[in-house]
């Protein structure tokens, strides 16, 4: 499995046009509708660590972004006022369209997450994760959304919003009109490294 993984590793390195070192600060909040009724929680505060690679494609406006990234994700809770704190290693695939193929130039950016739970806690201390009932679930998936600019030298901005599709609570059986989904929305910053191309 290790040797899968370095041989993945490789090829992409081998392909990747560029590689980008980034960090995301911005707000985010749980989504949560309880047997029917929302909840009303307020945003938190998000930052996160990125490592992105740039895949062109044979049309240089166009390439596939693979990556990784680790942050903490808050949200303000309704009833207690408690900070809840979600810490996640995720695994973002971007399609990108860049308006020019070399270069300075704007571009937009859709596609898919998967991240995998690490930490889950509130001011009153850890809580469960994946271990019963109302214990948070190891993982979640969604959608990302971004707009940005690259600069000729390397330097990166972008927008971006994310929209958790998986429900991230173990609720008991039988309710099934509860539910628990992220959502955040950044500015990040990046700088691009080993770039061939882009």
């Amino acid at each position: 499995m290790k040797k899968l993984v370095a041989l993945v590793a490789l090829a992409a390195s081998t392909f990747a046009s560029a590689q980008e070192l980034s960090l995301t600060g911005g707000v985010s909040k749980i989504d949560e509708r309880v047997e029917g009724e929302q909840a009303n929680h307020s945003y938190g505060p998000m930052v996160k660590f990125n490592y992105v690679q740039w895949i062109q494609l044979n049309d240089a406006r166009f390439s596939v972004n693979p990556g990784l990234s680790a942050g903490l994700y808050g949200t303000k809770l309704e009833e207690t006022e408690d900070q809840l704190m979600l810490s996640y290693v995720s695994l973002p695939v971007e399609l990108v369209y860049k308006v020019k193929p070399v270069g300075s130039s704007f571009f937009v950016s859709a596609g898919g997450y998967f991240s995998y739970l690490i930490g889950a806690e509130t001011d009153r201390g850890e809580l469960k994760i994946n271990d019963g009932d109302y214990s948070y679930k190891n993982t979640d998936y969604g959608i990302n959304v971004g707009v940005g600019y690259v600069f000729e030298k390397g330097l990166t901005l972008r927008a971006g919003y994310t929209k958790g599709l998986a429900n991230i609570l173990n609720y008991p059986e039988g309710e099934t009109d509860s539910y628990i989904k992220n959502s955040n929305f950044g500015l990040t910053i990046g700088y691009m490294i080993f770039r061939k191309r882009i």
